[in-house]
């Protein structure tokens, strides 16, 4: 099933990978400028593309807020819709990728001031998708769960700026430079930020007594 951005944009894997490739096989060579540059004179297979380009990277954003799959799905659908609304407005200052995740990161922002929430849980540090092939014995996949909860729990009591530095560095893996795209402040205070809030985290997990002071 597809889901209907507007405008015919559809927020959907089958479209830019199914039965009609050959359509699109050009377009994927395509650098994200020039997809932006005939998305914002109309064309629809530009902008799918960027969809799902970076569909994976709003949604993981997303869910590295939420920590609840539906929500990060319907805040995703809610970032694109925005995106291709303000695609006219777009000039490259940053990278559409920036771009996009910062409308991401305020979209999160905008969720949890709306809906009076706090962020509950990240993923078990590296577990699920990212966990070790090999099978864990129960007491370390027990450890790690203990582990990412107080990971979360930690997260969870640090300011929204400083938890958003970790988690665009630590979890999207984002240089300073794009971590300064997204959440629009200079380098210096995203180091700023990134150093506090890896502190306070530290602070935290000592008085929690998961790792031990220095």
């Amino acid at each position: 099933m597809s889901i209907p951005l507007e405008m015919g944009v559809l927020y959907d894997t089958t479209l830019v990978e199914g039965s009609d490739e050959r359509k699109y096989s050009a377009i994927r060579e395509e650098p994200d400028k020039a997809l932006v540059s005939l998305a914002q004179g109309g064309a629809r297979a530009p902008f799918e593309e960027l969809v799902r380009r970076y569909r994976n990277d709003v949604f993981a954003l997303s869910y590295h807020y939420l920590h609840d799959r539906e929500e990060a799905w319907d805040i995703s659908q809610e970032v694109f819709i925005k995106a291709h609304r303000a695609l006219g407005r777009f000039r490259g200052d940053a990278s559409f990728k920036t771009w996009l995740l910062r409308i991401t990161a305020n979209r999160c922002k905008d969720f949890f001031k709306k809906r009076r929430l706090k962020t509950v849980a990240l993923e078990d540090m590296h577990g699920g998708q990212n966990a070790p092939a090999t099978a864990a014995g129960p007491d370390r996949a027990a450890s790690a769960r203990e582990l990412g909860q107080a990971i979360n729990a930690a997260l969870a009591s640090i300011s929204e700026k400083h938890r958003t530095a970790f988690i665009l560095r630590e979890f999207e893996g984002l240089s300073y430079k794009e971590m300064s795209g997204v959440m629009g402040c200079s380098l210096g205070t995203v180091m700023s930020r990134l150093h506090h809030a890896r502190k306070k985290l530290q602070e935290a997990l000592i008085e929690m007594g998961i790792v031990e002071a220095r």
